[in-house]
């Protein structure tokens, strides 16, 4: 059995994923994480900050403002997670979309190429511009896959458990896979607000304690060791 957790795309909602992996990370040792635009940023986190340290960051550390056109703040952020040291051993990997193709295009994230391949997958169009790698330009994975449970299953996952935030883009094939999604009217994807993030930080930690106290999450458990 291969065990993968699945990240969605979706701006500031990735607090809610955030919440959610406080509650439910210390219960899971998955093969490999996966995630789309915010939810590969987070993936990468997971690695690197216990699940409680990926909520403090998403309440303390996250920039309260997202300008379009000025990754800065995003780069910033990603290079502070990137200093960290690795502290869990399951690879992380990003979804970006090759823009030409309109293609799903999945890396496995290193301390080298985060910065470039997160960026790229965050690259939301009409937010972002694309970026430029090997020659090619890649926008945000959510284009292709917001919620790369497909691909996911493609690399050989047996067993999967996704956290959505509610993106714009398709999220092809799910299946009967449990999906733990935001509240809907969670406010607007780029309100990066302090006020806003406690919101969604709290619904995760809500979100995340239901599913664990489920009968579902039981035995969903039980399966995965």
């Amino acid at each position: 059995m291969s065990l993968a957790i699945v990240f969605g795309g979706g701006g500031v909602r990735g607090a809610f994923q955030a919440g959610v992996w406080a509650e439910i990370g210390s219960y899971l040792q998955p093969d490999f994480v996966i995630g789309s635009s915010i939810g590969a940023i987070n993936a990468w986190a997971t690695i690197r900050l216990t699940p409680t340290a990926l909520a403090d960051w998403w309440e303390h550390r996250v920039p309260n403002h997202l300008w379009p056109r000025q990754t800065q703040p995003l780069r910033q952020l990603i290079s502070a997670i990137s200093a960290q040291p690795a502290a869990k051993p399951w690879p992380a990997l990003a979804v970006a979309t090759r823009l030409r193709a309109r293609r799903s295009h999945v890396v496995t994230l290193t301390e080298t190429n985060a910065a470039a391949w997160l960026l790229a997958s965050a690259a939301m169009p009409g937010w972002f511009s694309p970026q430029r790698i090997d020659h090619h330009l890649f926008v945000d994975g959510g284009v292709a896959n917001d919620l790369p449970v497909a691909i996911a299953r493609d690399l050989g996952a047996t067993k999967i458990l996704a956290v959505s935030a509610l993106g714009l883009g398709p999220t092809p094939a799910i299946g009967d896979v449990p999906v733990l999604y935001p509240p809907k009217h969670t406010g607007a994807m780029f309100d990066f607000s302090l006020k806003h993030r406690q919101i969604l930080l709290q619904a995760g930690h809500q979100a995340g304690q239901a599913w664990l106290q489920s009968r579902d999450a039981q035995s969903f458990l039980a399966s995965s060791y």
